[in-house]
């Protein structure tokens, strides 16, 4: 069982170091909340089947309601950062980023949140974490314009918030199953964005623009509905500390996907910086 749980989470992986380049072939496209909702709301209609599948139910508590709230709108601020940081970011770059630096802020948040004593051990990690992180945007372009125009800034504050999707996951889905937990976490997230497009919507692409809907059915069925929901399976599984380390299976993938596919460079900081917080998170997970 734990193999296999851990197999879904390798594929699952894979299929997120993609989702870096589809959302860059569409970034530039429309206005991000326009693209939030439809991947919402094709993910919410992916995972409705699925419910009753699973011999779950629709129906569930207010304080299950509260968690799955709470998950849609950090999630919603997570997807935001990551469609505005790759209007002008690559791809490749940001999964390196963000993947790389999930599970060290993850697991920082887990120590913090549940007051762990720090040990020597842990310092060290955080530390090298911290210098990867560093290099891996480039620290010493000193400008704030810079770095929110690479986007690697908007990627840093992108994997702090999904550290917290993570933590939230782990938590929610105690009582609460995974699809159902996931399925109202995509609908919330396309009722709280909703409102915020108004009259907008007639700014959505036409049916005619495969590649704008092709990508959204890969980022809203492939990427969220089943890998997410497998990353959140694995999370209830195996521990958010845990679960969040197999993030580390993106970072090269998506560098590799997207040199392929879109031409991007491979910089020498991402690499240098990816193999630090590799480093740091392999201290980290040693017990």
């Amino acid at each position: 069982m734990k193999i296999r749980n851990e197999l879904l989470l390798v594929f699952a992986m894979i299929i997120w170091s993609a989702s870096w380049t589809s959302g860059k072939l569409i970034a530039n496209t429309t206005d991000p909340k326009i693209t939030l909702f439809w991947r919402y709301l094709v993910s919410a209609a992916a995972l409705a089947p699925l419910v009753p599948l699973t011999g779950a139910r629709f129906a569930i508590t207010l304080q299950q309601g509260l968690w799955a709230g709470l998950g849609a709108v950090i999630i919603t601020v997570y997807t935001t950062l990551f469609f505005i940081g790759l209007k002008t970011g690559f791809a490749g770059a940001a999964g390196v980023l963000v993947t790389s630096m999930n599970p060290i802020f993850t697991y920082f948040l887990t120590r913090v949140l549940f007051r762990h004593t720090l040990r020597p051990r842990d310092a060290l990690g955080l530390g090298l974490g911290v210098i990867g992180g560093a290099v891996l945007i480039e620290i010493w372009h000193l400008s704030v314009e810079q770095l929110l125009l690479s986007g690697n800034l908007l990627f840093l504050v992108a994997s702090l918030v999904y550290a917290l999707v993570t933590l939230t996951t782990n938590a929610a889905t105690r009582s609460t199953s995974i699809v159902v937990y996931s399925f109202y976490v995509n609908l919330f997230g396309a009722l709280i964005v909703a409102p915020l497009i108004g009259t907008g919507f007639t700014a959505t692409p036409a049916i005619a623009d495969t590649n704008y809907w092709v990508n959204i059915i890969y980022l809203g069925v492939i990427s969220n509905s089943f890998a997410t929901t497998v990353y959140f399976y694995a999370v209830k599984q195996l521990g958010s500390a845990r679960a969040s380390s197999y993030i580390f299976i993106v970072p090269a993938t998506a560098l590799l996907i997207a040199a392929l596919y879109l031409h991007e460079p491979v910089k020498t900081t991402t690499l240098i910086g990816g193999l630090i917080a590799l480093l740091a998170v392999t201290i980290l997970r040693r017990d």
